[in-house]
C-alpha cells in the first residue's frame, strides 16, 4: 500500500503538496490511524494533530503548518 499525506489549503481547499510515507511503514500507520482492518487501497482520512505529530516522527521531519489541513490517502 502506498500512503500519501497531503496538505489542503484550509481558505481554497485546493491540494497544496503531498508527501509519500515511506515504503514498509504499513504497521505504523496501522498504529496511528487505529486500523483494525485492512485499507483497501481508496480510502482518505482526516488527520488529527496527534495522528499528524505521530507522522512527523514517522517521517522524523516537521510537516505541521497553520495554512493547511492534513489528509493521510491509501492508494492500492
Amino acid at each position: 500500500m502506498k500512503y500519501l499525506v497531503e496538505a489542503l489549503d484550509k481558505k481554497t481547499d485546493f491540494q497544496a503538496y503531498v508527501i509519500e510515507l515511506p515504503k514498509g511503514c504499513d504497521e505504523q500507520i496501522k498504529t496511528i490511524m487505529g486500523w483494525t482492518t485492512e485499507q483497501q487501497g481508496w480510502e482518505g482520512y482526516d488527520l488529527s494533530p496527534q495522528q499528524l505529530s505521530a507522522i512527523e516522527k514517522l517521517l522524523e521531519r516537521p510537516i505541521q503548518d497553520q495554512l493547511y489541513y492534513f489528509q493521510l490517502t491509501c492508494n492500492g
